[in-house]
């Protein structure tokens, strides 16, 4: 498949470059990947973004992947936001995970995940609504 991917890239099939990226960052080859993805953002893949963004936390790049993340979202991708929330709560801060949970929110992203961190919702305040029953 990956010979396949490459040479649909090298002949400019853009929609080539994130099954490629995949492949390389399943692989373990980072750098790759990252390139491959950067190629897709140039082309505006609407999964380039948010590749990288996922890229960027894996090596640590908190920053890198929240402003890719957001760039993603502005752009109309808020999934990024939603699974950046998602790898934060992994790694153990739900401190910044329920922060980036709520600007995937705030731009539209309701994925079952919001729905079990908050089950009742949220309070005017913003707090978390305690169970009514």
């Amino acid at each position: 498949a990956e010979t396949l991917y490459r040479q649909a890239a090298e002949a400019d099939y853009a929609g080539a470059l994130i099954p490629l990226a995949r492949i390389r960052e399943q692989a373990g080859d980072l750098e790759g990947a990252e390139t491959l993805y950067w190629q897709a953002a140039e082309v505006s893949h609407p999964d380039a973004l948010p590749g990288l963004a996922r890229m960027r936390e894996r090596v640590g790049d908190r920053v890198g992947a929240r402003a890719l993340a957001r760039q993603a979202a502005d752009a109309g991708e808020p999934y990024a936001l939603f699974r950046l929330a998602q790898m934060r709560e992994q790694a153990g801060d739900l401190e910044d995970a329920e922060t980036l949970y709520r600007q995937a929110a705030d731009v539209g992203e309701s994925f079952l995940s919001i729905e079990r961190r908050w089950p009742y919702g949220l309070d005017p305040d913003g707090s978390p609504t305690p169970p009514w029953f």
